[in-house]
């Protein structure tokens, strides 16, 4: 007869316990090892807020064809989730982890926009996950998030990266436009200004469809920010502003000024109640005249215009009467600016709106 003593069978069970728990492949860190005081660029695909780090691990594998590793705050609880794993930054506040997704085979059937649900019968299941229209329902889901890279659902279009601003007035922006160093050509064409181009993280024009797509979601608020080579700064921001769709020729309606320097965007030679226009798509309201040649950038040219933020990058002081990124409510049509950034808020929430009732 073979004894078996009392303390193996109680291991033995244990272990079947964490199995069907889950456990098991967290409990052995070193499949996942943890990089302290770093933390993934994304884009972010997925923010899960008040878990512990085992927890923000199970996470990213609960979505085998979505999330390659995570991003974890301790001060916060807050775990982030990326399908993009290679570029890092440094961020004493993070540990980073890189994950396999190989093993999980239970959940291999689950889409990219869905999470694999593990019940107490062992049994797995694919739910449709959630996922934010833009970076005010982030910032709403949790404050602490960064600025940065993050991917957002849009009506028709689907999923899409944008980089939100989290810190900037109140947080919770999705910016559109910057310019910052002159890397990225901004005289384009109608279906560059369509699509979008550029870097996220640099330089770059989101793309008019995306754009539309984002406003048709609720009521936004637009913001402008601007700097020169003097290291000023100055802002306008606009209570109301939306942009139509193709059809309309991305016509766009704003209005409601406020902010630290004059408004360039509702005047008589304003941006509204006006359409895009570009290289070969004359739009303006100017005869004879194709105002997106002259000022070599697609805008919402009315007569022609008093800003010009998608002009060249001049750098400054310059002979080019209105043809840089200029402001001239500010510094006038012959200086060109250092930086300029464009983004849009939803001014209520739906926890904003049941608040105020």
């Amino acid at each position: 007869m073979i004894t078996i003593p009392i303390a193996s069978i109680t291991i033995f069970f244990k272990l079947i316990f964490l199995l069907k728990l889950g456990l098991i492949c967290e409990a052995t860190n070193h499949s996942y090892p943890g990089v302290p005081g770093e933390r993934f660029l994304g884009p972010i695909v997925r923010v899960v807020g008040t878990v512990g780090q085992q927890q923000c691990v199970r996470e990213c594998r609960n979505r085998p064809k979505l999330c390659n590793g995570v991003s974890y705050r301790k001060q916060h609880l807050l775990c982030e989730l990326v399908s993009d794993t290679e570029k890092v930054e440094p961020n004493s506040d993070y540990v980073r982890f890189e994950l396999d997704q190989k093993w999980t085979s239970q959940c291999a059937s689950c889409s990219s926009d869905e999470k694999c649900v593990t019940l107490s019968s062992s049994q797995t299941y694919c739910v449709q996950d959630y996922f934010p229209g833009d970076c005010t329902a982030l910032h709403d889901q949790e404050s602490a998030l960064l600025s940065g890279l993050y991917r957002v659902q849009l009506p028709v279009i689907g999923y899409v990266n944008v980089f939100c601003e989290m810190s900037l007035d109140n947080g919770g922006w999705t910016v559109f436009q910057r310019r910052l160093d002159g890397s990225v050509d901004f005289f384009r064409n109608w279906t560059d200004y369509k699509k979008g181009f550029g870097d996220l993280r640099s330089e770059f024009w989101l793309g008019n469809d995306i754009l539309h797509y984002l406003l048709s979601q609720g009521r936004y608020m637009m913001r402008m920010d601007m700097a020169d080579f003097d290291n000023q700064t100055r802002y306008v921001k606009y209570s109301y502003f939306n942009v139509g769709d193709e059809t309309s020729k991305y016509y766009v309606t704003v209005f409601g000024h406020s902010g630290d320097v004059g408004d360039c965007f509702t005047t008589d030679r304003g941006i509204n109640h006006t359409m895009f226009s570009t290289i070969y798509q004359d739009n303006d309201k100017v005869d004879n005249r194709t105002c997106a040649v002259i000022y070599q950038s697609g805008w919402w040219y009315r007569k022609c215009q008093c800003a010009n933020p998608n002009g060249k990058y001049l750098a400054g002081r310059n002979d080019e009467f209105g043809v840089g990124i200029t402001y001239e409510a500010w510094r006038g049509p012959n200086y060109s600016l250092k930086f300029t950034q464009f983004m849009v808020k939803k001014r209520f929430t739906q926890f904003q709106t049941m608040s105020r009732k």
